[in-house]
């Protein structure tokens, strides 16, 4: 079996709350992807998710405190909910207790677009939470289509003294760092509670100033985090183009040719999303 650890459902009523969106500006193929209604959402998902025999995804609200994305997400026992939040703002702990009543299971904070300091001491509040209720968080540093992105708040360095202070808290590098790879790797050093998961068509690969492939990026992940760190994920959108099942195709074979066992190759297509979630020890 697979979990996806990184997705996406985006309604029309989502995007309207997101933060930076910006309708006059939506490209006619993103304009028709929100059209789709929350069941007809999971109907496609839960097809996609059989066919290619994926157990549970995980889901990364993209607006905050949201019902669409709640009714969706509870929906099927199979879909995983982490809400979108910024840990620097005064009330986000009782914020993220209102999202956790509402079915979600997780965090994503969106470091590079959300435009705060993922290291900022306002943010401190928030880690404890999270720490003493086992609540994991992905973060998306690096490159992103976001309309507001700002690099800067989007290196993962901001994040080294949160892993040392909060030492149980479980944090989640999504896309290999996009872009940030190599300090993603730096942050490994002596941090026992740092994953890295490999979602999205990693094309930041080509602005790097060294010419590594995702097969590279993949082996040298395993050697750093270790075999029970990195996650498999595909940042699909399920409208317009379905699944990416180009990602899940690329990321078995790239598997097969480092020659990993059987157990390691199934640690990171499986049993690590659910050691991050803390369904499995």
């Amino acid at each position: 079996m697979i979990i996806d650890a990184h997705a996406h459902m985006i309604t029309a009523g989502m995007f309207k709350g997101m933060a930076g969106a910006r309708p006059r500006n939506v490209p006619q193929k993103m304009a028709d992807s929100l059209q789709h209604s929350v069941s007809e959402n999971t109907g496609a998902w839960l097809e996609a998710m059989d066919r290619l025999n994926i157990e549970k995804t995980i889901f990364m609200s993209t607006a905050s405190l949201n019902d669409e994305f709640a009714s969706f997400i509870n929906s099927s026992e199979r879909f995983v909910g982490f809400a979108r939040m910024n840990p620097t703002l005064p009330d986000a702990v009782d914020t993220l207790k209102k999202e956790m009543a509402m079915g979600m299971k997780g965090v994503k904070l969106y470091a590079t677009s959300g435009e705060f300091n993922v290291g900022a001491r306002e943010a401190w509040p928030f880690y404890e939470y999270c720490e003493k209720n086992e609540i994991p968080i992905t973060i998306h540093f690096g490159v992103t289509i976001g309309p507001t992105a700002d690099l800067y708040t989007g290196n993962p360095i901001h994040v080294s003294r949160v892993l040392s202070e909060f030492p149980e808290l479980k944090v989640a590098i999504a896309h290999f760092g996009a872009g940030f790879f190599r300090e993603a790797l730096m942050l490994k050093y002596k941090r026992e509670n740092l994953y890295i998961e490999s979602s999205g068509t990693n094309n930041w690969l080509p602005h790097q100033d060294n010419f590594l492939t995702l097969k590279d990026i993949f082996r040298k992940s395993v050697d750093v985090f270790g075999i029970q760190h990195v996650m498999f994920g595909t940042d699909t959108r399920i409208f317009p183009d379905g699944y990416r099942e180009h990602i899940l195709k690329q990321q078995q074979e790239i598997l097969k040719e480092l020659n990993l066992r059987e157990s390691e190759t199934e640690d990171i297509m499986y049993n690590n999303a659910n050691r991050f979630l803390g369904l499995h020890k």
